[in-house]
């Protein structure tokens, strides 16, 4: 057995997690009782983005092996229960990390975003302070999460209102040492803080790092990130330069994934199907999900500008893009087995007890993972108590914003406008399908983003109206309010129409809306029937 887990150690090494993944479930089939197979195990799920599977690998063997607990175990448990957003249970694993090595940057960096999660800015500064302190004293000068302890950084100084003083750190990382994902963030922050020789320094870099780098991982920490942070720099000073950087950055990206649009077709179609099927004897008149407010609709459309303008008042706290809603619902539709009725209370009790935790003292709190667009219909029946904010924006200036954010893995459609093209149609027919099947509803409230950017002093009042919250407004309150999305230095500005009407990659806009129209005449032949060729009132052209 030690052999077979040698070869896996030495997969991982050379960042084969794939292969190391699916070898690693067959020895661990033979052996359950073998704790460096768990251990494994459980560190590849949590690469797998399976939190789940990594909680009940780890469970089932330290239940039994309850004296083997140890740093490993209180890190693999503690990212894992973390991503499921069970925040209160995570940093209890955390605390019991640092108590047998505090000395390891892996005890304060989780726990500083979880802190961030809770806007709890100033216990997460000192914690993300410690882990760059640990990640300095450690032997291993590269270790893998400085750039990501940066970043967390940069964010947890965004809320505190200290821009600047990450602006000062980065350059002097780079002063001493060139690191491509530094300099991508730095060029997120403020471009005028990159003069020509670190400009010229980054394109010379990337001629090096394309040679040199092959490996898929090793691009993406290497190769990615100079083509979008030089994209950036290159935006208001060569906009032809900049669109090429674009392309080449999302070319990489789809290099990268194995994304293929028309899966995503198939999910939507397996939504309505099992949709049309839900019987439930859940009674509807609840008021649970009272306390929650959905913002919803495509990534870029300006869910969090109305996420700022609700959650600056003293009535509501915001949760940011919260995973836990989408996942349980998601896992549920393609559960067979799953009985509605057992559905709903498991639901019930797991979203709205990590919700409550995260509200605290507030009386709303927040939701905005714009992609809950998937499951309006259910989540109105699982908790009826709650208020929808869906929002509509051009989908020409959507898909540009789309294809400017270097997402990579949690929006991979973004890389292609053939791909956002074909995502804008599924979006278009999951809300029609949502909108024939709920009428009218006193729970939903639609904002078209260019009605909102240009009277928001009505739609701040509509809005509060809708959701009831009696607070003041406060325009300078809203500039401060932070969230944790790729709009976090935007926010802060006042808020304005320049976003509309986008003139960029017009080579690409036929690709696009070729590709919206191509798609709508699948949905066509579903059943689905256009009343206008609009889209949701905006022009195709």
């Amino acid at each position: 057995m030690q052999k077979e887990i040698l070869e896996l150690h030495n997969l991982i090494k050379i960042k084969n997690i794939d292969k190391a993944y699916v070898d690693a479930k067959k020895i661990y089939r033979l052996d359950k009782k073998n704790q460096d197979i768990v251990k494994v195990l459980a560190y590849l799920h949590i690469q797998k983005s399976n939190f789940d599977s990594a909680i009940t690998v780890l469970d089932e063997y330290y239940e039994e092996n309850t004296a083997e607990k140890d740093f490993d175990y209180y890190v693999n448990k503690g990212i894992s229960l973390k991503s499921i957003e069970e925040f209160k249970k995570s940093l209890s694993m955390y605390d019991k990390a640092t108590e047998i090595d505090p000395n390891s940057p892996l005890c304060y960096t989780v726990p500083a975003e979880i802190y961030l999660k809770l806007r709890k800015f100033e216990k997460a500064i000192v914690l993300i302070n410690l882990a760059l302190e640990k990640i300095n004293d450690s032997s291993d000068k590269n270790f893998l999460h400085f750039p990501n302890a940066i970043k967390l950084k940069t964010e947890i100084n965004v809320a505190l209102n200290r821009d600047k003083e990450s602006g000062d750190i980065l350059k002097k990382i780079l002063q001493e040492k060139f690191h491509p994902d530094i300099f991508y963030l730095l060029a997120t922050i403020n471009t005028k803080l990159i003069d020509e020789e670190l400009l010229e320094k980054a394109e010379n870099q990337l001629i090096i790092n394309d040679k040199s780098f092959q490996n898929k991982l090793d691009r993406f920490w290497y190769v990615h990130p100079l083509y979008f942070g030089l994209a950036i720099c290159y935006q208001k000073i060569d906009q032809a330069k900049s669109e090429t950087f674009y392309h080449l950055g999302n070319k990489e990206t789809m290099s990268s994934l194995r994304y293929n649009s028309f899966e995503y077709q198939k999910s939507i179609g397996d939504i309505i199907t099992h949709y049309e099927n839900f019987i439930t004897d859940n009674n509807n008149q609840s008021e649970d999900g009272l306390n929650n407010i959905f913002i919803l609709g495509t990534p870029r459309s300006g869910t969090t500008l109305i996420e700022s303008i609700i959650g600056s008042c003293n009535d509501v706290t915001s949760g940011g893009e919260l995973l836990s809603g989408f996942k349980l619902i998601n896992e549920y539709v393609n559960n067979t087995n799953k009985k509605p009725n057992e559905f709903f209370e498991d639901f019930k009790k797991k979203y709205l007890n990590r919700t409550a935790y995260l509200r605290g003292n507030f009386k709303f709190i927040i939701d905005k993972l714009p992609e809950n667009f998937l499951f309006i219909g259910y989540l109105l029946k699982l908790l009826p108590g709650s208020k929808i904010i869906r929002t509509f924006r051009d989908p020409w200036d959507v898909a540009i914003s789309l294809y400017k954010q270097r997402y990579v893995t949690n929006i991979p459609y973004s890389a292609s406008f053939f791909n956002i093209g074909v995502f804008m149609s599924n979006f278009e027919a999951i809300n029609i399908f949502w909108n024939n099947q709920l009428k009218t509803s006193d729970h939903i409230l639609d904002i078209r983003y260019e009605d909102l950017v240009n009277n928001t002093d009505f739609y701040q009042k509509k809005i509060y109206h809708y959701l009831g919250i009696e607070s003041d407004f406060d325009e300078e309150k809203r500039k401060t309010f932070f969230s944790q999305t790729a709009s976090i230095r935007q926010i802060g500005a006042n808020v304005h129409s320049k976003s509309i009407e986008k003139k960029e990659f017009l080579d690409h806009k036929n690709e696009f809306y070729d590709a919206l129209i191509m798609q709508r005449k699948y949905w066509e032949k579903r059943g689905f029937e256009y009343k206008s060729d609009a889209f949701f009132g905006y022009k195709l052209n």
